[in-house]
């Protein structure tokens, strides 16, 4: 096989076995990262290659870089990947890396890092740098373009899709590409958000058609607080059912995801499960473990007068038990485990999810839900957590 058809990690090994054949070119590839897999340090390398010292690992590599200065020989793959990253620049690394793959450039996802260090040796142009913006490697061009401040664009990716995943559960890639761009007041590339936000290990695609995603490492998300909550108050919850509920405060004004995506979300969550239209919690929590003060006193009354009570009635019931009136009247209209059952009596949303339930009928907190025809899962029946989708 000639150079020219070998793959980017093959090119370069040929390249430092021959400037030093044997163990000090196998060190040198894996220092610099010329096997795609990102370098490493002197300290790793050496430990790898049989506890060899650090100054040793670094002697070594300074008389291969003597030695490769000289090296005219040609290397086509090294040519064609540093011309891929000018083209993909701005980009995340993991993208570039994939794409040196997808173009058959490199064997498998070649990490950037490697090809910056070959470039340096072998005394090519780099093309491109590597930053870091908030602890995502990024792609930018070199030099950079002084009309573009890709920087603060990909900072501001990043902050806007955890903010809109925290207030509304998941988020949009064109929501995240629209807010950026108005908020910046400059032009902002769909792919570029896409490749940042996608960047998380926990990173989960909920529909990749309309670019709908969540980030579940995102803490005090509010649609999963409120699926939380209806599911401490009641075994299984039908999905318009808790659609509904979560829209109720008038905060989510930003929920705007359809139920399907809703049931996505939910399928994801530890301990939940998604039957057809049913949100079943597979590990009951406690309302005492979820739930406000001033929710879990609204929820006590409810659950006294079985389920659902007048106004009236409920609102005696929290006032005696502590509860201020504006408390009551928050909670009463924009709590999520709260239904409007009309003509100003509410009840425990879910609590009479089967048709065969008679009316007012309370199911108590761990109890099972009724037979409805669908096959409910049962605590066992499926992992709590299941595998993100990649993109």
């Amino acid at each position: 096989m000639e150079l020219s058809d070998r793959p980017l990690e093959a090119e370069l090994a040929e390249i430092a076995e021959r400037a030093e054949p044997g163990r000090t070119a196998q060190l040198a590839v894996r220092h610099w990262g010329w096997d795609g897999r990102g370098g490493a340090t002197l300290e790793i390398t050496g430990r790898e290659f049989g506890g060899i010292t650090r100054e040793r690992v670094r002697q070594l590599c300074e008389r291969m870089t003597q030695r490769l200065r000289g090296e005219t020989a040609p290397a086509p793959a090294l040519e064609r990947a540093l011309v891929l990253a000018a083209h993909a620049a701005p980009t995340t690394a993991h993208d570039l890396a994939r794409r040196l793959a997808d173009e058959h450039i490199a064997a498998q996802p070649f990490a950037p890092a490697g090809l910056l260090t070959a470039a340096a040796v072998l005394g090519r142009d780099p093309t491109f740098s590597i930053e870091t913006v908030k602890d995502v490697a990024v792609i930018l061009p070199d030099p950079p373009d002084p009309a573009s401040d890709t920087i603060a664009v990909i900072a501001a990716v990043v902050d806007t899709a955890r903010a809109v995943v925290r207030r509304a559960g998941a988020a949009r890639v064109g929501e995240v590409t629209g807010r950026v761009a108005a908020d910046l007041a400059v032009w902002v590339d769909d792919e570029l958000v896409t490749a940042v936000v996608s960047e998380p290990d926990d990173f989960v695609w909920l529909e990749r058609r309309t670019g709908w995603f969540s980030l579940p490492s995102v803490a005090k998300n509010a649609v999963v607080s409120r699926v939380a909550k209806v599911l401490s108050i009641t075994g299984a919850v039908r999905l318009h059912d808790l659609h509904a509920g979560i829209r109720r405060d008038e905060r989510m004004r930003e929920f705007v995801m359809p139920e399907y995506v809703l049931a996505e979300l939910c399928e994801r969550l530890p301990g939940v499960s998604v039957n057809g239209d049913l949100v079943v919690a597979e590990r009951r929590r406690r309302p005492e473990d979820v739930l406000e003060t001033t929710e879990l006193t609204l929820f006590r009354a409810l659950a006294e007068a079985g389920g659902e009570a007048e106004r009236h009635d409920l609102e005696r019931t929290c006032l005696t038990a502590g509860m201020k009136l504006s408390s009551f009247n928050n909670r009463i209209a924009y709590s999520p485990i709260v239904s409007e059952l009309g003509q100003s009596r509410y009840g425990l949303r879910g609590c009479r999810v089967g048709d065969g339930d008679a009316p007012g009928r309370l199911r108590a907190p761990g109890q099972a839900a009724p037979a409805t025809g669908d096959d409910v899962p049962r605590p066992g029946d499926l992992s709590s957590y299941r595998s993100p989708r990649r993109r």
